[in-house]
């Protein structure tokens, strides 16, 4: 039987983030200091409990954090920054994901690290892009790349148990790109939320039918642009009242919907600013 890789880091991943070698984490893990699994391919993978245990143990927590100040904390975060989007605009997948994985074991809260290093970031890509100083394909490369790093900082939250509330986020119809739903699903499931991400491209009687279908608490959609958004104000109109049956907020969030002439045809319990202003909504509710 395999192995889930969820909650599971490689060697190289451990190795960016500690900044040793791979070579150090093999005689760690061969020494029994660092307990390690394989996959069937004979890989050693490392469970993020026993990693966060070690960690611990060897104080290298404690050294990258050692003599913390404002300045320290705020160069640490323009690092952060830096390393993250020079990883993603370089395609290296591991190094960006060892960014993300490093702020989330020195004990970053997933807002922090989607406020002050993921969305910046990206913001950047897509800024370099219009501006015709990234190609189209670039720009996909990028955003693929800090996708699956995301996806590598998700695995490694808790799995969602029975109990927990449910949310459903999608991008809306003609809008093809899902990252920021990603990070919605991320912050949510580190709130302790269940979450059922639809994607992007998702027509507004699909999510009613999943609505319906599901009943969740919580309906987030994003979208980067508000052009084609006027036309589907009916649909929208229907997920309101199936939103308003089963008590369920809806919030709407991305470029798209910051127009206030957009904001009137699409009403919400919350136009999302940022990040931030889903999280206290979620503390309010």
């Amino acid at each position: 039987m395999g192995m889930r890789q969820t909650n599971f880091l490689t060697t190289r991943q451990l190795a960016r983030m500690w900044q040793v070698s791979e070579a150090t984490i093999k005689r760690w893990a061969d020494a029994g200091h660092l307990r390690s699994q394989k996959t069937l391919g004979g890989h050693r993978r490392f469970e993020l409990a026993e990693v966060l245990k070690f960690q611990s143990a060897r104080g290298l927590e404690a050294e990258h954090r050692a003599g913390a100040t404002e300045a320290v904390t705020h160069t640490r975060q323009s690092e952060r920054l830096e390393d993250f989007f020079r990883a993603v605009t370089s395609l290296h997948e591991a190094e960006a994901s060892a960014v993300l994985l490093n702020a989330h074991l020195d004990g970053w809260p997933m807002l922090r690290i989607l406020e002050e290093v993921i969305a910046p970031a990206l913001h950047r890509v897509g800024d370099l892009w219009h501006v015709g100083e990234m190609s189209v394909a670039d720009e996909h490369l990028s955003t693929r790349t800090a996708t699956r790093a995301i996806e590598t900082l998700r695995a490694t939250l808790r799995v969602a148990q029975v109990e927990m509330p449910l949310a459903i986020c999608c991008a809306v119809e003609d809008e093809l790109h899902e990252i920021a739903t990603l990070c919605v699903q991320t912050l949510l499931e580190s709130e302790g939320w269940s979450v059922r991400n639809m994607g992007a491209n998702t027509p507004f009687f699909a999510l009613t039918d999943a609505v319906r279908k599901h009943r969740p608490r919580l309906i987030c959609v994003s979208s980067t642009s508000n052009v084609s958004l006027a036309r589907y104000s009916r649909d929208y109109a229907q997920l309101q009242d199936i939103a308003r049956e089963f008590d369920a907020h809806i919030i709407l969030g991305g470029e798209g919907f910051k127009d206030e002439t957009i904001r009137q045809r699409f009403p919400a319990d919350l136009h999302a600013e940022n990040f931030s202003s889903l999280k206290e909504m979620l503390q309010q509710s």
